[in-house]
C-alpha cells in the first residue's frame, strides 16, 4: 500500500478545535430542530382551533325580526308594570345618587372614638411616667427599697 493511506483507525488524528466545532454544529443543529418541532405542532393546533371556530352553528341564533316579534306579543299588562318597575328603579338609583355625597352619621361617632383613645394613651403614657418616678423617689429610702425587692 501506499505511505500517506491510513490503514488504522488508531492513527487517524483530529484536532479538539475540530471536534468542538463538529460538537456545536451538531447541538445548534438538534436545538433548531426541536424549537421547528414545536413550532410546527403550535401551528397544527391553531389550525385545530380555526377550523373549530369556522365550524359555529349559527342555525339556533334569534334574529331581530324574531326578537321584534317576541317583544310585540308582550301583552300590555305586562309591558306596564315592567314600565313601573324602571321608574321605580330610576327613583332608587336617583336618591341613592343624591346621597352618594353624603358623609354616613356614624363618621363622627368614629372618629370620636379615635380621639377619645389618643387621649386614653396620653394618660395611660402620664401614670405610667408618674408610676416610674414615686419608684424612684420611693426606692431612695431604704425601707422602701426592701419592700419593692420582697413584693416585686
Amino acid at each position: 500500500m501506499d505511505d500517506d493511506v491510513v490503514d488504522q483507525l488508531k492513527k487517524v488524528q483530529v484536532s479538539k478545535l475540530t471536534l468542538g466545532l463538529i460538537g456545536s454544529i451538531v447541538f445548534v443543529s438538534a436545538v433548531v430542530t426541536w424549537n421547528a418541532a414545536q413550532l410546527a405542532s403550535r401551528i397544527d393546533n391553531l389550525e385545530n382551533s380555526v377550523a373549530t371556530i369556522e365550524i359555529v352553528d349559527t342555525s339556533n341564533l334569534v334574529t331581530t325580526a324574531e326578537l321584534l316579534a317576541a317583544i310585540q306579543a308582550i301583552p300590555e299588562a305586562d309591558l306596564s308594570d315592567l314600565s313601573d318597575d324602571l321608574e321605580d328603579l330610576q327613583d332608587s338609583v336617583a336618591s341613592l345618587l343624591l346621597d352618594a355625597d353624603k358623609e354616613p352619621e356614624w363618621v363622627e361617632d368614629i372618629e370620636e372614638i379615635q380621639q377619645r383613645l389618643e387621649e386614653m394613651g396620653w394618660e395611660l403614657g402620664d401614670l405610667w411616667w408618674r408610676t416610674d418616678m414615686n419608684e424612684q423617689a420611693c426606692r431612695s429610702k431604704q425601707w422602701c427599697d426592701d419592700w419593692y425587692d420582697e413584693n416585686w
